[in-house]
């Protein structure tokens, strides 16, 4: 099979799962709000595919969920932050490989927890209301990341028999 079919439908199954996991998968927190595992997906497949790839699974997959969700206020900014939480994952394993992992993933949630407080903070124009989800939000990339570190040798391992 051609090695872009492969890619594209790599990257259609992952940005369902990004989906599926942001939308569906919920823990409730005690900001009375939730926690969602989309970031566990994005940064699992911003490892494995290239940094334009890698956009479309984290971008598209949650801003899709934002949309479907009821949250279609944050799709654009979604799109944005997650796309670029993707695209930085992605281009650090394709340049230093799994010695970048937790640089990588650490940089991921910086991006997502600046991102959301930036953009949160021009919605409701005061930086303390902001603040409040900056907890949550790091709890919720770390749960991430710790997921995604956990399957990626796993999906690595079935993806590089997809790819050949």
């Amino acid at each position: 099979m051609n090695k872009n079919i492969k890619e594209i439908t790599l990257t259609g199954l992952a940005t369902a799962l990004v989906f599926v996991t942001t939308m569906y998968i919920k823990v409730p927190n005690s900001l009375g709000g939730y926690f969602n595992l989309g970031d566990s997906m994005l940064m699992l497949f911003s490892a494995i595919l290239n940094p334009f790839y890698a956009f479309v699974v984290g971008g598209i997959g949650s801003a899709l969920a934002d949309v479907i969700g009821g949250y279609a206020q944050y799709a654009i900014p979604t799109l944005i932050i997650k796309g670029t939480e993707a695209v930085f994952v992605s281009y650090l394993f394709m340049k230093f490989g799994n010695k970048a992992k937790w640089v990588a993933y650490a940089g991921a949630i910086v991006i997502m927890v600046s991102g959301y407080f930036l953009i949160e903070w021009g919605m409701y124009g005061d930086a303390l209301v902001s603040l409040t989800a900056v907890p949550a939000n790091i709890v919720q990339g770390v749960a991430g990341a710790v997921i995604a570190f956990v399957l990626l040798n796993k999906v690595t391992q079935l993806t590089e028999n997809y790819r050949k």
